[in-house]
Order: structure tokens, then C-alpha cells, then sequence
């Protein structure tokens, strides 16, 4: 997959998507929509991979962008909201 987002310059956009993030109409919708309308944005779209955390995220972001891959790291949640410097 990377080889098939990266740019010219070997530039990646990445990011990660858990189900907290990835019903409809929330946050991710609202970051692809502004790739969509940005002023010379909308190519990036073909370089950015989304890195789902868990299956709910993974369906989402397939019915949403083309290039998904899917982390699965047996033993661990990352489907629930976790707030910054919290336990979680």
C-alpha cells in the first residue's frame, strides 16, 4: 500500500481511526470532507492511509477512503474515546 500513496518526495499522510471516531458524520467524515474542499487539498487524499484500531473502524474507513490497513494487536481495546494524559 505504501508504495502505491506515497508522493514524489516519499511523503505519507497518516492517521488512526477508532470506533469512537468513526460513526457517522463525526470527526472523520468532518477531516475527509476538509480534504474534499480545501483549496488544493483534494489530491492528498490519494497519500493518505488511515490506520483503523479495531473492526468497526476498518468496515467504516473501507466505505470511506480507499487506502485502509487494519491494526490488530491482540489483547488491547482501542475501540473506546481515550482522553489525553488519562490511564486509558
Amino acid at each position: 500500500m505504501l508504495k502505491n500513496v506515497t508522493m514524489e518526495d516519499k511523503t505519507v499522510i497518516i492517521t488512526t481511526l477508532n470506533e469512537a471516531w468513526a460513526t457517522l458524520n463525526s470527526v472523520v467524515d468532518l477531516f475527509l470532507e476538509s480534504f474534499r474542499i480545501g483549496d488544493h487539498t483534494h489530491r492528498l487524499l490519494n497519500h493518505l492511509v488511515i490506520i483503523a484500531l479495531d473492526e468497526k473502524a476498518f468496515s467504516r474507513c473501507l466505505a470511506l477512503h480507499s487506502h485502509c490497513y487494519a491494526l490488530v494487536i491482540h489483547g488491547v481495546d482501542f475501540s473506546k474515546e481515550a482522553y489525553f494524559m488519562f490511564p486509558d
